[in-house]
Order: structure tokens, then sequence, then C-alpha cells
């Protein structure tokens, strides 16, 4: 997402990580292994990529110091990728322009593995990415973009995070482009899906195997 928009010109982006001080030691499954040796290869060639951004670190996305930094940098748009719920105050500080990525189609499912909880009820036709206005709910915030992926034969269940990122960075440029235009629009009459919370390995193991099978027959 980083390198993508800095290919925008004229753009200024500061980047906020939550970091995690306990992430080395963290035990990483086949599918994140497999999922990260896909995604350095087709994002960056195998390479790592530097980030040149001003970058801030910080434990809590909801600090104190991080809302201070935004009323400071008055920023014209805030993006949400891979981060928790948000404050109130946060979403205040960014004047109803902070924007979140989900992925999936937020209608029919809300909150985390969204996609493997669609695959898990057979609704292959709800992969996707969904981008929307962030409010106080979780996931209820008025969608601007929405778009399916078109599974492919022989895609694997580790492909999935690297394409439904692609559908995110292409319309979070499209949204760049608009906002400063001023012709940012809301789909008009969105339905509000049932909430997942995380998925349990031993289903999101089962729900890879199916993913798996069924994109052979396609």
């Amino acid at each position: 997402m980083i390198k993508s928009l800095n290919e925008i010109e004229g753009l200024d982006l500061v980047i906020i990580f939550a970091h995690n001080k306990n992430k080395k030691n963290k035990h990483y499954t086949k599918h994140q292994k497999d999922e990260y040796k896909f995604e350095m290869k087709n994002f960056f060639n195998n390479k790592f990529y530097k980030v040149k951004n001003k970058i801030f670190y910080i434990k809590n996305i909801n600090s104190k110091k991080i809302i201070d930094l935004i009323k400071i940098q008055k920023p014209d748009l805030g993006i949400l990728f891979g981060t928790k719920k948000v404050s109130t105050v946060m979403i205040s500080a960014f004047k109803k322009k902070l924007i979140n990525v989900h992925r999936s189609i937020m209608q029919k499912y809300r909150g985390l593995d969204s996609e493997f909880w669609a695959i898990n009820n057979n609704d292959y036709k709800f992969i996707g990415t969904t981008i929307h206005f962030v409010n106080s709910h979780f996931d209820k915030g008025k969608i601007i973009f929405e778009e399916r992926l078109k599974l492919k034969k022989n895609m694997k269940c580790y492909h999935l995070r690297y394409y439904t990122t692609l559908i995110a960075i292409k319309n979070i440029k499209k949204i760049i482009l608009n906002i400063s235009n001023k012709r940012l629009k809301v789909y008009k009459n969105q339905k509000v899906g049932k909430y997942y919370s995380n998925i349990p390995n031993k289903l999101k193991v089962e729900a890879c195997k199916k993913f798996n099978k069924y994109c052979l027959n396609i």
C-alpha cells in the first residue's frame, strides 16, 4: 500500500505503525509463510522496500500522542489498513475523512477474517474488498467502493491477501484523486452485514482447503 501510494505525484504521505514489540517471537503458520513468500515475490520482486516517508511507531493507535499529531498535521485523508478499532476521538481528529480497507464484501461480512468466513459459508462471491468511511460502529460506515474478487483457476488461499490488496490500492488511488476534487460519493442504500470475530485456526485451515479445491474446478 505504501509503495503504491508513493507513486502518486505530489502526495505527502505520513505513516503510523502500531508496533508490536513481541512480533519477533510470534510463531508463523504455514499459511502465513506461504503468504509472505508470495507477496514478497509479487509486490517487491523479492527485494526489501525501504520506506522513506515520515514514520511514527506507537504502541496504541488511539494514543493521545497520535491524536495530537493528527491535529497538528491536519491531513486531507486518513487510511486505516490492518488496524484495530479506533476511538471516536481519533475519528473526530480526522474531521470525518477517515476511511478503512475491509477485506471482504462488508454488506454481508463485517468484522475479522471475513474472507475465510465467506469461504467457510461457501459464499465465494462475497470475497473481495470494501472501502468505507469510519464511524463509531465496527464496519458500519458509509461505503465508498466495493469490489468482488474474480477468482481464477488454481488460485490458492494464500493469494487472497495479495489480490484483495490490489483491489484496495486501485480504489484508494481513485479516492485520493476524487477527494481533492470534492467528488467522493457513497452507496445510498447499503446493507449492514453480520459481524464475525476471529476464525478459529482449525476452521481457517479447512476453509483454505475448500478454497483451493474450489479454484481447481473453476
